[in-house]
């Protein structure tokens, strides 16, 4: 399933191709929706985005600023241009950054639909090559340095990081992080391995290091070909578009770490769809100034995967700075049947819907409140309970949107925005396609 963002400063205009994408059965996507380039640059910096559809004339930041961050995070997003102007200086300009297509809002939805689905056959054939350039390389080790390795064993398994780097004995070795920066851990364990013909870790390294971006320097371990350690540093520029203005402020930690979400989801999707293997994931907190604790909190990181793992669940993204009370119920109790843990995520799950009504409840920040995969938690969602997500959130907001109704005296816009609609149409919408009546005559009616 591809991500598509929508931009427009219009909200009418990005509510009404939302609604046109949705009922438009041809589609099978993700979508997102911003009414600024700031709001939609916010929600590229946590969320992996496919297509881009943006209105060229935005105040602040146009839609040509727009596309240069955009691509930064994910360069392989494909841009659509909607405008009401056909200026020769924005074609040009468009195209002289590789947009996919430049289209005016007069042409009507037809041709938007056609240029995304151009959009995700370019997509799908990007995956193709890239699909079988792995297949391609699967039965090739990429050989790993023995004494980096062996460096990374003895940090990992609790010695000062700082003495081993000073002793002589690896004085040549090329370590590429700074310890006195900010850097971070990722623990990766494979769930299963159900085709022991080929090598597993070489081919996980590769799809990861395909998605890891340039900004990230890396250095990995891996134990028992099946779990891996990857030491993982920011560059100063990506660092920088994560401080909040000034420098003494310092990082927006959880922004980095939600980036980092967004990079870990096509690798599991590939890992899974490509090797048939399920691969979670969990990333630890800053480690400047905690470097002498890694080794415990790798420990804790790799416990809680396999603890989820025995509990029937997989793809996972751990955020070990962010441990839900489930982890911590988990932790306490000992021990905990594969329903009840079932029951206790699904619930999770429904209270952050109820508690988020009038926020985001996309699915990728669903994903992040329950540690994982967005594309295995639609999966997982569905079949225990035997009802897509989208359906459930859904009929939550009809319900609170009835009880308001039923019991308050706010005004129907009002109440649109407590259940999540900044538009008040695209409300009278939803609500008449789930009633048969408008909001207004059911609230006459009662």
């Amino acid at each position: 399933m591809y991500r598509l963002l929508i931009v427009d400063d219009e909200p009418v205009i990005v509510n009404g191709l939302v609604q046109l994408f949705q009922d438009n059965s041809e589609f099978e996507l993700d979508i997102r929706k911003a009414y600024s380039s700031s709001e939609a640059l916010e929600i590229a910096k946590k969320t992996k985005l496919d297509i881009l559809v943006s209105d060229i004339r935005m105040p602040q930041k146009n839609g040509l600023q727009l596309v240069d961050e955009i691509v930064y995070y994910w360069p392989l997003c494909r841009v659509i241009f909607l405008t009401g102007y056909s200026e020769f200086d924005y074609v040009y300009e468009a195209i002289r950054k590789n947009v996919d297509n430049y289209i005016l809002k007069t042409e009507g939805i037809e041709p938007i639909f056609q240029a995304v689905k151009a959009a995700i056959d370019k997509l799908d054939e990007e995956n193709r090559r890239r699909l079988q350039l792995e297949k391609a390389q699967m039965h090739y080790q990429i050989a790993s340095s023995f004494l980096k390795k062996e460096l990374m064993e003895r940090v990992l398994s609790g010695e000062s990081i700082t003495s081993i780097l000073n002793n002589i004995r690896y004085k040549d070795v090329e370590f590429g992080i700074a310890l006195d920066r900010p850097s971070f851990f990722l623990v990766g364990i494979l769930d299963r391995l159900d085709d022991p013909k080929f090598k597993m870790p070489p081919s996980v390294q590769r799809i990861f290091h395909d998605h890891l971006p340039t900004s990230i320097a890396c250095e990995e371990v891996i134990y028992d070909d099946r779990v891996f350690i990857w030491l993982l540093q920011p560059d100063e520029g990506l660092l920088n578009r994560f401080r909040s203005g000034y420098p003494d402020q310092g990082v927006n930690w959880p922004g980095i770490v939600a980036y980092m979400r967004g990079i870990l989801e096509p690798v599991q999707n590939e890992c899974d769809e490509l090797l048939s293997v399920c691969v979670s994931f969990g990333i630890s907190g800053d480690l400047l100034n905690h470097w002498e604790s890694i080794h415990l909190q790798v420990e804790a990181v790799r416990s809680m995967i396999l603890k989820r793992a025995l509990l029937g669940q997989h793809m996972l993204i751990l955020d070990l700075e962010k441990l839900s009370q489930l982890e911590d119920t988990m932790h306490k109790a000992g021990g905990i049947e594969q329903e009840d843990f079932k029951t206790l995520i699904i619930e999770q799950i429904h209270q952050f819907v109820q508690e988020n009504l009038s926020g985001d409840l996309s699915l990728t920040s669903i994903a992040a409140e329950v540690h994982l995969n967005p594309s295995y938690l639609s999966r997982y969602y569905k079949q225990t309970t035997g009802q897509n997500l989208l359906e459930y959130i859904q009929s939550t907001k009809l319900h609170v949107a009835l009880q308001l109704m039923k019991n308050t005296t706010l005004k129907l816009n009002e109440i649109a925005i407590r259940v999540g609609f900044e538009s008040p149409s695209y409300f009278t919408t939803f609500f008449k396609r789930k009633m048969g009546l408008s909001p207004q005559d059911y609230r006459n009616s009662k």
